[in-house]
């Protein structure tokens, strides 16, 4: 955020922002995380809420959290790439060239199918020099990483994630590309669960740490 010039702040009286409430099937407790949020960033005059690499977050804030508020958010919800995209379009983020190479991407379902943010983290990747290697099924149409909607936490769910989980490797390991990259907290949780029970020899790694690595200068706050 100081790279960009970017006022911002980290909210430790705001941190939870998931979808757990309505796991625990709980509609008021996942309308009292997500008003917590809302309040405070009501307080500070944020105009934008920005979500890290999760995709549960993501969901909860950008397509739940107006309608357990009762009225429109006052601020914009973003995704951290859709974020990142937009400074680096504008020109104030500047990024060096990886010595990643060729990689593939797992697109997160919760921002990718239903958010619809497929250009951005690609736009960062270019910004990086990445040979992408798209996997069959991406974008829009990506499978899900075998963990989603909190399958990866549910021991008796494990056999079915598993399967899921083979099919999302296949298509992976049939890229080329050595290095893999996401922008979901819950998908490399998933993927690391893949690699112990498959043995699978793949490292899950987080784009929005590759880009904090290959910043341009530093920027100060405005």
């Amino acid at each position: 955020m100081q790279h960009v010039g970017a006022k911002c702040t980290f909210r430790s009286d705001g941190l939870v922002a998931e979808n757990y409430g309505y796991y625990a099937g709980g509609k008021d407790w996942q309308r009292e995380i997500s008003r917590r949020l809302i309040d405070q960033a009501i307080a500070c005059k944020a105009q934008i809420l920005l979500v890290p690499e999760c995709g549960h977050a993501y969901a909860a804030l950008r397509w739940e959290a107006a309608d357990l508020y009762g009225k429109p958010l006052p601020f914009k919800v973003l995704q951290v790439t859709e974020y990142l995209a937009a400074q680096l379009q504008a020109g104030r983020l500047q990024l060096k060239a990886t010595a990643v190479g060729a990689a593939t991407f797992q697109d997160p379902c919760e921002s990718a199918r239903k958010g619809g943010i497929n250009d951005a983290p690609r736009a960062l990747m270019r910004a990086m020099g990445i040979e992408l290697h798209e996997m069959k099924n991406h974008g829009g149409f990506s499978f899900c990483c075998g963990g989603g909607g909190g399958v990866l936490d549910i021991e008796r769910a494990a056999p079915l994630r598993y399967r899921t989980m083979e099919n999302k490797l296949r298509e992976i390991d049939d890229t080329g590309a050595a290095t893999f990259l996401t922008s979901c907290s819950d998908c490399r949780r998933t993927f690391d669960d893949a690699r112990a029970h498959f043995d699978w020899q793949k490292t899950p790694h987080s784009l929005l740490e590759l880009v904090a690595d290959n910043l341009i200068g530093a920027g100060s706050p405005a």
